[in-house]
């Protein structure tokens, strides 16, 4: 007897060889030989089913490996996705962080170049009273020593009223 499992025609071949011999043990009186029909038959028909069974079983196992690749699939990209924002969060981040530097250093470049301009102004200033005091002072210094010899004059001046004679 051929492997009805494993042979396709072998099933559909025992099926007839049952039938063959339920119709043979009809016709010729052996219930034994219609019995051993009807059973092979029947194997047959079992077998047939069990190969239908496992091949929808098989159909239902890649129906279900490939819903399970598609469900890793779409973890993955789930988990790729939520990199790449993390990523672009943390560039966003950074890029924000680097502004931020450059607005500090300017602001503080700013600020150091109004202090060194309000320096100069103070320095340029001071300087400028300083000039003016020297030039006062030599002003006051040139006034005393003109006041001076007016009043040297002023003292010979009067020397000669007081003695004209000695002046002479």
């Amino acid at each position: 007897m051929s492997d009805p499992i494993s042979s396709p025609a072998g099933g559909m071949f025992d099926k007839l060889k049952g039938k063959a011999k339920q119709v043979v043990g009809s016709v010729t009186g052996n219930d034994d030989l219609k019995t051993e029909g009807t059973l092979q038959e029947k194997t047959s028909d079992a077998a047939r089913e069990a190969r239908g069974a496992e091949i929808r079983a098989d159909q239902e196992q890649a129906e279900a490996d490939v819903d399970a690749q598609l469900a890793e699939n779409t973890i993955e990209a789930q988990r790729l996705q939520t990199e790449q924002e993390a990523a672009a969060r943390q560039a966003q981040v950074e890029a924000e962080a680097e502004r931020t530097e450059q607005q500090v250093k300017q602001q503080t470049a700013q600020r150091e170049q109004a202090v060194e301009q309000q320096a100069a102004r103070e320095q340029t200033a001071a300087s400028q009273e300083q000039v003016s005091a020297a030039q006062d002072r030599a002003k006051a210094e040139s006034d005393a020593a003109r006041i001076e010899a007016l009043a040297e004059q002023a003292k010979a001046d009067a020397a000669d009223l007081k003695d004209p004679d000695q002046g002479r």
